[in-house]
């Protein structure tokens, strides 16, 4: 049985069916035990106070934050009177975290991973096993959706999405020093309205780059220039259900393949040790990823994006 003393945050913006099954299945997690006090709702708002713009839809937001309270009547709810977007909204929880709080770690939950029951379980276990390693920034278990991986044996790959993850102080403080050109250009504007062009001319030095302007893709940027690590299990503890959202739409995701994901049956889990050989390897993967897309996409994916007239 593992006690977690770290942060839990959710994020939520106007998904309320979708924030239903997370907080039912953070609610039911087993072999934890944590304070629901020490659970956080980082809600967005529905219009943006820059531009007016509408986001989103005032029941629904009003609904996800009755069912967080509903699972969690102790837990704190931080409801943002505008629309932040993802980044500010994303980054208002990590400066929660790290600042106000001074944690070493947060886990960190978008309102579209439904946990299986040792979702917990196996960040506690990637928690232990991962911090002899100063490298290891972040940390994942929601596993390879395209193969089944059913246990009870659990290996290390490369983390591809920031869902369901830890992520440690000391890799978040490097990162936003990194990042701090990615967040002057994101400025005042409305995260949908971010410079993609400027953001990418950003990677131009380096010879890595990716396809995306998301706040997601530059800290994946960041750490590999930074030389840390990200890694998950190959064991899908967890299951992504964002079908409808920002960055998904059903065809998109059946195409994926995450509608034949299926969250691991066993029920109980060998965890393999971890090696410096293993996280040359996994950062090796991600960093030919990159390499391949600035030599062979870069030019291609800045005149998708021309300069602003």
């Amino acid at each position: 049985m593992h006690d977690i003393d770290t942060p839990i945050i959710l994020y939520s913006f106007d998904r309320p069916r979708y924030m239903e099954r997370v907080c039912a299945s953070l609610a039911a997690q087993r072999g934890v035990r944590f304070d629901p006090r020490r659970v956080w709702l980082l809600q967005d708002g529905a219009v943006s106070a820059r531009t007016g713009r509408r986001y989103g839809d005032v029941r629904a937001i009003a609904e996800s934050v009755a069912v967080f309270r509903q699972h969690f009547p102790q837990g704190q709810v931080l409801e943002s009177g505008d629309n932040l977007g993802v980044a500010r909204n994303i980054l208002r929880g990590e400066r929660l975290v790290f600042e106000e709080l001074g944690a070493e770690l947060g886990y960190f939950f978008e309102d579209d991973l439904e946990l299986g029951p040792w979702y917990l379980f196996a960040l506690e276990e990637l928690r232990a096993r991962t911090a002899p390693f100063e490298r290891v920034a972040y940390f994942a278990a929601y596993g390879d959706h395209r193969r089944d991986y059913p246990g009870p044996e659990v290996k290390y790959i490369p983390l591809e999405h920031h869902w369901g993850f830890g992520l440690r102080r000391h890799a978040w403080l490097r990162m936003m020093e990194w990042l701090a050109p990615y967040y002057a250009l994101l400025g005042d504007l409305d995260y949908n309205d971010r410079p993609h062009r400027q953001i990418f001319e950003l990677y131009r030095p380096l010879s890595i780059a990716t396809e995306a302007s998301s706040q997601d893709a530059a800290k994946s940027i960041a750490c590999l220039e930074l030389g840390m690590t990200r890694l998950m299990t190959t064991v899908s503890f967890g299951r992504y259900i964002g079908e409808r959202g920002n960055s998904f739409s059903p065809q998109h995701f059946r195409d994926m393949g995450f509608d034949r994901m299926r969250i691991a049956p066993s029920e109980t889990y060998t965890f393999m040790p971890l090696t410096e050989a293993k996280l040359d390897e996994i950062d090796g993967f991600h960093r030919r990823h990159y390499e391949r897309l600035r030599r062979e996409r870069f030019e291609d994916i800045l005149a998708a994006h021309p300069p602003r007239g």
